[in-house]
């Protein structure tokens, strides 16, 4: 051919050059038709069985749930991906023109695939010898991140670009840019702008400035190297990228939406992050009864969904400080009673001259408490490995410095072969130990409730905010003589007896053939109710309750929000039936709330993903568990507890309070419940494992100081107004020393309060003077100052009125 091409004429070759070419260019054409039918064929053939892009319209992916307090504060949050979807009105036109600057500026102009970027791209990638330049569009992306897997292929490639023109042709540019906005990772699992600039800036997307939108902006290009709390100079290098493409494109494209000196200023703004461990985690007990309750409430997909917000009735402020209130007044139990370290071997019992090994425990629960050996430590980690019954464990050194004033090394605080209390916190699974905690010295519980509007304030379950166990709603105690004024609530109520009426001796000798009474010789001489009950006298309460009989305290009592079972035995009148606190605490609430009963709760609304409000369950209706009056007449004998009896150390707050301490036998439980016309507080302190505080512990030294500082935390400086005076109470003078009226001529009479038509309507007699006979002196209150707390002046009268006390 080339031989034949060589030999021909001029002519000649130009009509073989023009077939050759014909030939070429029909070649061309077939190799063209055929490379268009091999594309579509392809396009067809990945283009099979796609995910459908319509579901975009609808899409809902997984969102945080946010609890907050009774004021918006965030108490934790619930989640299986950090994701807040907003709509496209709530992000600013600086997120949205600082997102285009970084990744996509013809966004606008493109149908999904930018083809000029993508033969740039392509230009480069064969300089370069390697893959030097992405050229995904937002578009791109949104398939990457919600419609295909992450895998790279030719084949995922080709699906990206159909679906990319799918999406195109499906949803507005708008809609394509609010998912990518609302879906994309901004760096440590936080997912969409309203998350990025909660977490990052402390604020909402909407609130956003130019200089931080465009330093978030710069992070999905790589979120972890760009993260600002890990590299804010290599975040804030990429922010100057995306001003600078700002500028650059300003005239061609962002013209309607920025100035050159918005874009200065966002230079010079410094960038101020916001604490990334703001989020005050202080109430675990609070955010575990959410989960519990919100999975009920809308089932566990939609739990897991997720996008909720949770308002409490809790406040975050309250509960901080009470709890740092509880855990200072445990530890000055500690030092009390020497609940330190470091660990005490154990002692061999009886004959045997070795030490009984563990009982084995088939399984673990967080929240238990057990025995444990120490089976080593780590000095370097501060770590204690630990033998639980068989099962492994271990305790961190950081969680004991409320045992280790002292900062004892792992070693020396707990020897090899010691034994100690542990409760679990976190169980382990497969070779992984349990994590435990050492629990040296007691443990507490506060419940702080408005009696106003029944919602609980505060509920602590512990001293430490990582306790795996609610001890306000799981721990099962004896409540004392904190139940004693269920007791006196039913004996007024019955009208047999009121305040005045007067318990003798003889009574008592009369109870001790029925039932055997504990404590009888407390009572030796006659003594009215109110005082009896401020100094807390055992026999009197089991007078009245063998008096009454078991059916009506009890009656009253889950009336009044006992909830749980109480045995009709005699004890009962001392407060042997366990309770758990919140329902103790709510009983209390009943007196404070004028006789009426009502659920406390802590949930005041939840609104769901949509914006609409989820419809909580209906709260059990109230009762009238006490008549007003009966219910002012208890609260004034609890307000003698406080002005006189065992309670007294609380007078230094000076308002008007009432309550009743509680102590256990051997004081493995020790109480204070009590309340101001505000506020309704109660405090449990014991160990876990029922062992006793030690000596010298009881209500009014272990719990009646932790109530005091709730009280303070709670109102303040402020004085609330005197208890309420209902109808139906009267007020008669009387002789102290007889509970009868008073004659006229009596100077140390006083008044009492009565239950309309229940004062007592006969006069004391007097002795005339030339008799020479006197009168015995009335019984006495006794006084009860706890040793921690020194004696003080009576307190500032109130001005307005008030219940009279003997």
């Amino acid at each position: 051919m080339i031989k034949r091409f060589r030999m021909a004429s001029g002519r000649e070759r130009a009509r073989m050059l023009g077939t050759l070419f014909l030939r070429l260019v029909a070649a061309g054409v077939l190799l063209g038709v055929l490379g268009v039918i091999a594309f579509a064929g392809l396009i067809a053939y990945y283009g099979r069985d796609l995910p459908d892009v319509t579901r975009l319209r609808d899409y809902h992916p997984n969102q945080t749930t946010r609890v907050v307090d009774r004021d918006g504060e965030l108490i934790g949050e619930i989640f299986t991906e950090r994701r807040t979807m907003i709509p496209a009105t709530e992000i600013p036109n600086v997120m949205v023109v600082s997102v285009l600057a970084a990744e996509d500026a013809n966004f606008y102009a493109h149908r999904g695939l930018d083809y000029r970027g993508i033969a740039r791209a392509i230009l480069r990638d064969v300089l370069s010898g390697r893959a030097a330049q992405g050229a995904s569009t937002i578009t791109q992306q949104v398939v990457k991140v919600l419609l295909l897997t992450p895998e790279r292929s030719l084949a995922r490639k080709i699906r990206e670009l159909v679906l990319a023109r799918r999406i195109e042709q499906t949803l507005s540019k708008e809609e394509i840019l609010a998912l990518y906005l609302n879906v994309i990772n901004f760096g440590d699992g936080r997912y969409g702008v309203e998350e990025a600039a909660q977490y990052y800036f402390g604020k909402h997307a909407r609130d956003l400035t130019l200089a931080e939108a465009s330093l978030l902006a710069g992070l999905p290009q790589s979120p972890t190297r760009l993260n600002p709390f890990h590299d804010l100079e290599a975040a804030e290098r990429r922010q100057r990228y995306v001003l600078g493409q700002l500028e650059a494109k300003l005239e061609s494209h962002f013209r309607n939406h920025l100035t050159i000196e918005d874009i200065q200023r966002a230079r010079d703004t410094p960038i101020v992050l916001a604490d990334p461990h703001r989020t005050r985690s202080n109430a675990p007990e609070i955010m575990e009864l959410v989960r519990r309750d919100l999975r009920r409430l809308v089932g566990d997909d939609a739990f897991r969904a997720g996008g909720y917000r949770v308002e409490t009735t809790i406040d975050l402020d309250f509960t901080e400080a009470t709890r740092a209130a509880l855990r200072s007044h445990l530890e000055r139990i500690d030092q009390r009673q020497n609940f330190r370290g470091p660990l005490q071997a154990p002692r061999p019992v009886g004959r045997s001259a070795t030490i009984q090994p563990l009982a084995e425990i088939p399984s673990l629960r967080t929240g238990r408490s057990y025995t444990a050996e120490v089976t080593g430590t780590d000095d370097a980690e501060g770590r204690i490995d630990l033998d639980v019954g068989g099962h492994r464990a271990y305790a961190r050194m950081r969680d004991l410095a409320r045992y280790n004033p002292g900062n004892m090394v792992a070693s020396v605080f707990a020897p090899r072969g010691t034994r100690a209390q542990v409760s679990i916190d976190v169980l382990g699974e497969g070779d992984t130990p349990s994590r435990a905690r050492l629990e040296l010295g007691p443990e507490g519980a506060v419940v702080i409730i408005d009696p106003r509007t029944r919602g609980i304030l505060t509920m602590i379950g512990g001293s430490s905010a990582s306790s795996g166990l609610n001890r306000a709603t799981q721990a099962h105690r004896q409540p004392g003589s904190t139940f004693k004024p269920f007791v006196y609530a039913a004996a007024l109520r019955s009208r047999r007896f009121s305040p005045a009426s007067v318990i003798t001796p003889e009574d008592i000798q009369t109870d001790l053939l029925t039932v055997r009474v504990p404590d009888a010789r407390e009572l030796n001489s006659p003594i009215r109710l109110r005082p009896a009950l401020a100094s807390s006298l055992n026999p009197v309460s089991m007078h009245l309750f063998l008096a009454l009989g078991a059916q009506p305290v009890i009656e009253l009592a889950h009336s009044a929000g006992i909830a749980s079972d109480l045995d009709p035995n005699p004890s009962l009148a001392l407060g042997t039936s366990e309770v758990y606190p919140l329902e103790l605490v709510n009983a209390y609430t009943t007196f404070a709330a004028g006789g009426r009963y009502e659920e406390a709760f802590y949930i005041a609304r939840i609104v769901g993903p949509d914006g609409r409000a989820v419809r909580l369950p209906a709260r059990a209706p109230g009762r009238q568990a006490l008549e007003p009056a009966e219910a002012y007449l208890i609260t004034s004998l609890m307000r003698s507890v406080v002005e006189q009896g065992t309670a007294v150390a609380a007078r230094t707050l000076r308002r008007p309070l009432a309550g009743k301490t509680g102590t256990s036998n051997d004081a493995r439980d020790t109480w204070f419940v009590g309340f101001s016309p505000l506020t309704v507080c109660g405090v449990w302190v014991g160990f876990d494992d029922h062992r006793p505080l030690g000596r010298g512990e009881e209500g009014a030294r272990s719990a009646l100081p932790v109530f005091m500082e709730a009280i303070r935390i709670v109102e303040g400086d402020s004085r609330p107004a005197a208890f309420p005076l209902p109808a139906g109470i009267e007020i008669a003078r009387i002789d102290p020393r007889t509970g009868l009226l008073a004659p006229p001529s009596m100077a140390d009479g006083i008044d009492e309060q009565f239950l309309q038509g229940t004062a007592p309507t006969t006069m004391t007699e007097v002795a005339s003077p030339d008799a020479g006979v006197a009168l015995p002196p009335p019984a006495p209150v006794p006084t009860v100052v706890p040793s921690e707390v020194p004696q003080v002046p009576a307190p500032t009268p109130d001005p307005s009125p008030a219940p009279a006390t003997p």
